[in-house]
């Protein structure tokens, strides 16, 4: 977007707040594979867990400082619904958290990272450009369908817990069709975008990382480990701000 980057405290306040989050999931997680390993090692690393999380509220609360007050009330809803995923905090008698409802445990995974990563980032300099809309639903797009693989993944730990996921009602292969298309609305926003605001370096970066995601799903289909899914699967949110950044060099 040409836009500057944002003061140090803004990032202490998106990186504590995901270590914050992300420990507290597999301190209170208490199903997985059977093989995973890193289940395993939550189990014997709470300690651990605990201190990334003090870690991370000290990031968080001192980025704190870099928003204006005003703005507290709309990190508050996020924050607020981020705890909701894991923590049993829903006052129903069978599902108490986010996670445990299978359509609304994808949507409010992929809102709240794209509502971080695209809106909070720009929301200080009033930007309302064309591009900052085309790229908000593109970036809900690709997490959704990076999301949709987790839920493949999860389908045997769903299907126990009653969880309706999408590959559930619709089946994996289905869910697969669906992220292709996914990832082709994705390349189709990217063209949109270029033809609006044209800057090729961008165009690249963008189909490039869906051509990649699409690789790595392939790719997972036989390679189902935990390693494999950090890294060809997750590694696709890292890997695409590598590519824009190298893009706008």
């Amino acid at each position: 977007m040409h836009l500057p980057l944002n003061k140090p405290g803004f990032y202490f306040f998106v990186f504590g707040g995901v270590m914050v989050q992300y420990n507290i999931h597999y301190i209170v997680k208490k199903n997985s594979y059977a093989e995973s390993s890193r289940l395993k090692w939550s189990k014997k690393n709470r300690g651990t867990h605990s201190l990334l999380i003090i870690a991370g509220l000290v990031l968080l609360i001192t980025g704190l400082f870099c928003f204006k007050r005003s703005d507290f009330i709309f990190l508050l809803i996020p924050g607020i619904i981020t705890l909701m995923y894991s923590l049993p905090l829903l006052p129903l008698a069978n599902k108490k958290r986010l996670k445990d409802f299978g359509i609304l445990k994808i949507i409010t995974l992929v809102m709240i990272w794209t509502v971080i990563t695209v809106w909070l980032p720009v929301h200080e300099f009033s930007y309302t450009d064309k591009s900052f809309f085309l790229i908000f639903i593109r970036r809900f797009i690709f997490l959704f369908a990076l999301c949709l693989v987790f839920d493949i993944r999860d389908i045997e730990i769903d299907t126990k817990e009653n969880i309706r996921t999408i590959p559930i009602i619709i089946g994996i292969k289905k869910t697969h069709i669906l992220d292709y298309i996914l990832l082709c609305v994705f390349i189709l926003l990217t063209i949109i975008q270029y033809l609006q605001t044209p800057g090729i370096g961008h165009l690249n970066a963008m189909i490039v990382s869906a051509a990649a995601t699409f690789f790595m799903i392939e790719y997972i289909k036989k390679n189902k480990s935990d390693i494999a899914y950090l890294a060809c699967i997750d590694g696709m949110m890292l890997l695409q701000a590598l590519l824009v950044i190298i893009g706008s060099i």
